[in-house]
């Protein structure tokens, strides 16, 4: 008997071929973005539309996963997709999943760089509420101050390469006692004279000794080094 007069009705045509649920749930996951899902249920307007769109921007994509599998889905022909129960409770609960995993995606991705922009703000606003001091640059540093009128018993050098600067009146010999060890001559002159000498020495603490003639003198050696 021809389908069209199965359960005692007729019509003028058979019914279309049914379309099967796990054939257009497929489709509409793997190419939903072009309706190809749609023009396979018989709803060619829908479909070009969905192609136009994309998908409607992912929307309409996600949509029509969980509208596929609804209990009473049909295609465009209102004939019911061909597909169990089992079918279709589980291919509804594989659309949950991908939506899930879709907007966990999409929150990690776009959560990262807000998070490092917060990050990046509270940095920028803790240094200008309290900015850190300067790094230390390094400078000229006296380290030894004496003249015939003030004594210096003690010079400290850290890099052990000193600049003195000198005035003498009258022949004079300036050197620099280790702790341990012989004296290193600093300067010795023969007559009264003004100038500067670069001198290099082991770092470390010595005591200051000079010997003159002369009635008036100065002497100021310094170091470049970090101050401190």
């Amino acid at each position: 008997m021809p389908r069209a007069q199965q359960y005692g009705h007729f019509f003028e045509r058979d019914l279309p071929p049914r379309r099967y649920l796990r054939t257009a749930w497929l489709l509409a996951l793997f190419l939903g973005f072009t309706g190809a899902d749609r023009f396979y249920l018989r709803r060619p307007v829908t479909g070009t539309l969905k192609l136009l769109t994309l998908g409607g921007a992912g929307i309409w994509w996600l949509i029509d996963l969980f509208r596929i599998t609804k209990e009473y889905a049909a295609d465009g022909a209102s004939v019911p997709l061909a597909g169990t129960n089992s079918l279709r409770r589980g291919l509804r609960l594989a659309s949950t999943v991908l939506v899930a995993a879709l907007v966990g995606l999409v929150i990690y991705v776009t959560a990262a760089p807000v998070t490092g922009t917060v990050a990046a703000t509270v940095t920028a606003l803790n240094a200008l509420l309290s900015p850190a001091p300067p790094a230390p640059v390094k400078e000229w540093v006296t380290v030894a101050k004496a003249s015939s009128t003030k004594a210096v018993e003690r010079v400290v050098t850290v890099t052990g390469k000193l600049h003195v600067e000198f005035t003498f009146t009258g022949p004079a010999v300036v050197y620099l006692q280790p702790v341990k060890g012989p004296a290193v001559t600093v300067l010795s002159l023969a007559e009264g004279r003004a100038g500067a000498i670069g001198v290099t020495l082991p770092p470390g603490t010595y005591t200051l000794t000079v010997s003159t003639t002369g009635t008036s003198w100065t002497l100021k050696a310094e170091e470049f080094r970090l101050p401190g």
